[in-house]
């Protein structure tokens, strides 16, 4: 028996819809991350590792405007992280909006704060 996770129109469109793929072995069709799908062990690694808390090595913090500090993860770091619990081709990401939220100038530097969502796809879990 196959299971299928639900995904929105905007989603089905960017994989090529439920129906353009290949039929599994029970004859239903399924959605895959390019040609590969979670088997459950690596699937239960995955939630495992989603659990846990970032340790203090992954966090960086600078200092902002006012004094204040603030703490981030750095981009390389996200995408080791990813690497290493999906796997090298087992995510894509995309960036769906950006604003920049403010531009600064004090005392001759710029201070600029951006906003950025991004998608992150993962391949799909089909249990059989």
């Amino acid at each position: 028996m196959s299971t299928r996770i639900n995904m929105s129109g905007t989603e089905e469109a960017f994989l090529g819809g439920r129906d353009s793929h290949p039929p599994s072995a029970g004859g239903t069709s399924v959605l895959c991350f390019g040609q590969y799908q979670y088997a459950a062990e690596e699937y239960q690694a995955i939630q495992n590792a989603l659990r846990q808390r970032l340790g203090p090595e992954y966090i960086s913090s600078r200092m902002a405007g006012g004094g204040q500090k603030v703490c981030y993860i750095e981009g390389h770091r996200v995408i080791n992280l990813a690497n290493e619990m999906f796997g090298y081709n087992g995510w894509a990401h995309s960036i769906t909006q950006q604003n920049v939220d403010f531009v600064d100038l004090n005392n001759g530097k710029f201070y600029v704060g951006v906003c950025a969502f991004v998608r992150v796809q993962l391949k799909v879990r089909v249990m059989q």
